[in-house]
């Protein structure tokens, strides 16, 4: 089918993400977005990815250009906070952003595991901060655009992602990028949609106008209105590995803006799930992710505003947490078995969801909607049934690989301290991920490096497994392949002293850089908002 005339239904940031993706890169497309006056927003999505730079490389987007009317902040790192165990104080570990460095460092990757089951005590919080200096960065809540290379292998532009409020995101690029380039709005309720073999015949109005389109995408939301509701494509949960269905979303007023803006998502599980924290301009966006199986929503609550008054906030404040309006959203977790179904395709949480662990929710989005621009660029708009089932497949593969990458960060966890813990690392069998063989690879991985020191051939590709691992503590090399390897590199028996020494050095040597650098928050008043 030739494709010139497509109507998005459903407006939010993956309705105004998708008009915006197409009208930019597909020339001569005409591009209709329908949206309910009706229908809210579920709006927790305000973290990203670094891949969400390619995504404002594609509309030609600068920081300066959208950041102030979505209140966005930056951020460089995911920080995880009691996943491996709940002690008085906080246990947090990072997965930052980029590439480790290794070619500047004594030791690589595998040669940290050797230190660390050599020394169990060796803090799983060193693995990051020795391979990414904008983990020590982030930690002293410091920021800079590396324009003077103060920080080794740290790419401003695509080492570094955001905050912002995604419901603003989606009003800007409506006023400011697609009704100024003829995107066409229409706000009304759809009254009927009108089924054929081809898909979607046509969709009427509530003023009864008819609305006829070669291709409609599905931005209605958790509903799946269209892929699911009338063309019936069967929809697959994720609940076999994660347990988490619901959560409480809240805004919060800033204490102290110069402690409290971290450049830093933190996840910090607590009873029942986990907490999200995210700093944007205006506010403090955060959240309880949690199994309604283990909790109420009156306990939910309950325990969410005492994390609000713990330690594990960088201003606890009872007043603050007691004044908190909490809003509870049902999550509905799992996968269309196709996302493009006939002249049919889905995007954002219409199509499939994880959950908000690490960020995936917008970056599923964006992904879509460069996967189907690709599609539109291969043949000039004509797209068959071979293009779709390409399309299709990738997205579940995607998917599905996001889902377990998300699952392991329960399956690696020694938290038993709680029913929903000892579920999530006691009772749930992720033996559909070992059956993937991604984590089966990176074990081979480990035990190789007992036959062969080779930190070149380390996998990229598996690096963020590789940091949810070291961060939990997991320390895959067995004294049988220590004993093994020394006996062809005895150098590894002092592995331990020479990785504790070489990291003091590296930490002064980058924190004393780190010293002069501006907070984040100093950062974006000079830089993005202009104070």
């Amino acid at each position: 089918m030739k494709i010139k005339n497509i109507v998005i239904v459903g407006g939010g940031s993956a309705g105004w993400m998708t008009a915006a993706g197409l009208i930019a890169q597909v020339p001569g497309i005409e591009v209709t977005l329908i949206e309910s006056p009706n229908i809210g927003i579920i709006g927790v999505g305000e973290s990203t990815l670094a891949g969400f730079n390619v995504f404002l490389d594609a509309l030609d987007l600068k920081d300066e250009d959208w950041m102030p009317h979505c209140n966005a902040t930056y951020k460089t790192s995911i920080k995880f906070t009691d996943f491996k165990e709940r002690l008085d104080e906080p246990v947090s570990f990072h997965y930052p952003f980029g590439s480790p460095n290794v070619d500047n460092k004594k030791f690589g990757i595998m040669e940290w595991f050797l230190a660390k089951t050599q020394d169990p005590t060796l803090p799983c919080n060193t693995f990051a901060e020795y391979f990414h200096d904008n983990v020590l960065m982030t930690n002293a809540n410091k920021f800079t655009n590396n324009s003077r290379n103060e920080l080794s292998n740290f790419n401003f532009t695509y080492h570094t992602a955001y905050h912002f409020d995604a419901t603003l995101f989606g009003l800007y690029l409506r006023d400011h990028f697609c009704k100024p380039r003829c995107v066409k709005h229409i706000l009304a309720e759809v009254s009927d949609v009108t089924v054929s073999d081809k898909g979607i015949d046509h969709i009427t109005l509530e003023d009864n106008t008819k609305i006829y389109a070669d291709l409609f995408i599905d931005c209605t939301g958790f509903k799946s209105y269209l892929l699911e509701e009338k063309l019936g494509v069967k929809f697959t949960s994720f609940g076999d590995t994660l347990l988490n269905d619901s959560a409480i979303a809240t805004h919060i007023p800033y204490i102290d803006k110069e402690r409290e803006m971290e450049s830093v998502t933190n996840c910090t599980a607590i009873e029942a799930g986990w907490v999200w924290n995210i700093p944007v301009w205006n506010r403090i966006g955060t959240g309880y992710v949690y199994s309604s199986k283990f909790a109420t929503q009156e306990q939910a609550e309950e325990q969410f505003r005492q994390h609000l008054k713990s330690n594990r906030m960088i201003c606890p404040d009872s007043d603050r947490a007691d004044a908190a309006v909490f809003k509870h959203i049902k999550i509905r977790h799992g996968v269309h078995e196709r996302s493009w179904e006939k002249n049919v395709v889905a995007i954002g949480l219409s199509n499939g969801f994880i959950e908000p662990l690490e960020s995936t929710g917008l970056l599923i989005t964006h992904n879509s909607i460069m996967k189907l621009i690709d599609t539109l660029h291969l043949k000039d708009s004509n797209v068959n049934q071979f293009d779709i089932d390409i399309y299709n497949s990738t997205f579940l593969n995607e998917i599905l690989s996001f889902k377990d990458f998300v699952s392991m960060h329960y399956a690696l966890s020694s938290r038993t301290d709680t029913a929903y813990w000892r579920k999530a690392t006691q009772n749930t069998s992720y033996s559909n991920i070992l059956a993937s063989g991604e984590w089966t690879t990176l074990s081979d991985g480990y035990v190789e490096f007992a036959k062969q020191i080779n930190k070149k051939e380390f996998s990229m590709e598996l690096a963020g497994l590789v940091y949810i691992a070291a961060g939990m503590g997991y320390t895959p090399i067995s004294p049988r392949h220590m004993q093994f390897t020394s006996r062809l590199h005895p150098e590894i028996l002092t592995a331990s002293d020479v990785y504790k020494k070489s990291l003091a050095l590296h930490r002064s040597k980058i924190e004393r850089k780190i010293a002069a650098m501006p907070t984040h928050y100093e950062y974006l008043k000079k830089n993005i908002y202009k104070e």
